[in-house]
């Protein structure tokens, strides 16, 4: 089921990406000249002579005007790839709206009495998140944290820009775990900050926050760790976000809030 959920996602973005394809064919060709190309035969298997065709009438079009045979031929291209790109977005938004009432909304709105009766073919959110939860545990790390840095949640955190994080996730409804214990393969095991859950996706995310980057050192061991990500398959905005930090430059909200809009929620999930 969590790949019918991601179908739906990719769904979506292909409705996306065909609309802006969709706008600017439309902006070129309300641009283009009037009339069609049509190309003749010059002779031993040559297509040099061009001939514009306007209300049917055919006229050659001499070397001089190269620049208006390349416009209507790119006009033919466009108008055909209009056609396709036209049938495509309205089967796409015919599909969507088969998945507009996700099965899983069919247990949510049964009554109390009948929920105990039944076991749903696919978890709802509050099942999934609470699953997800029990999968991973938090305050995973083994390194001493003897900070006094408290999120709202109550958690103990080692800086105060990782409250700062862990507070904004809470107040916008994204489940989150700090400092889990997480196998990247290999039997490579890494404690990431946070892992972040996109509920609708039913995703995973690693989030890293990197907040001394003015130390050498601690420079070296980033980049060390983002590098062990990326050899096993953890790439920024795919499975990995992170957020970056130095005495002079703080840690960015907006910016991060940014990032939690692109990849994840844009207010709350629920």
């Amino acid at each position: 089921m969590i790949s019918n959920i991601q179908f739906q996602v990719n769904l979506e973005r292909e409705i996306q990406e065909l609309t802006e394809l969709e706008k600017k064919l439309k902006l070129r060709l309300a641009n283009a000249p009037e009339g069609t190309l049509y190309i003749g035969k010059a002779g031993k298997g040559n297509y040099s002579q061009y001939h514009i065709r306007h209300q049917g009438k055919l006229t050659y079009l001499p070397v001089r005007k190269q620049e208006l045979a390349t416009m209507l031929a790119q006009k033919a291209y466009d108008e055909k790839a209009l056609a396709i790109i036209e049938s495509r977005l309205k089967e796409a938004k015919k599909l969507l709206k088969k998945y507009e009432v996700p099965i899983e909304a069919l247990y949510s709105k049964l009554s109390d009495e009948k929920k105990k009766l039944i076991t749903p073919i696919v978890s709802t959110d509050e099942m999934f998140v609470k699953e997800w939860y029990e999968m991973h545990p938090g305050s995973a790390n083994p390194y001493q944290n003897n900070s006094a840095i408290y999120t709202e949640r109550g958690e103990v955190v080692r800086s105060k820009s990782e409250k700062i994080l862990a507070d904004l996730f809470f107040r916008r409804k994204i489940p989150y775990v700090y400092e889990p214990m997480l196998e990247v393969g290999n039997g490579k095991i890494v404690y990431p900050d946070f892992l972040l859950l996109h509920v609708k996706q039913r995703k995973t995310y690693i989030y890293e926050h990197f907040g001394m980057m003015d130390h050498p050192e601690y420079i070296k061991n980033t980049l060390e760790k983002l590098s062990l990500y990326s050899e096993n398959g953890y790439w920024y905005g795919d499975k990995l976000l992170f957020s970056f930090e130095t005495s002079i430059n703080p840690l960015n909200t907006k910016n991060v809030e940014k990032m939690l809009n692109r990849f994840i929620s844009k207010t709350c999930q629920k």
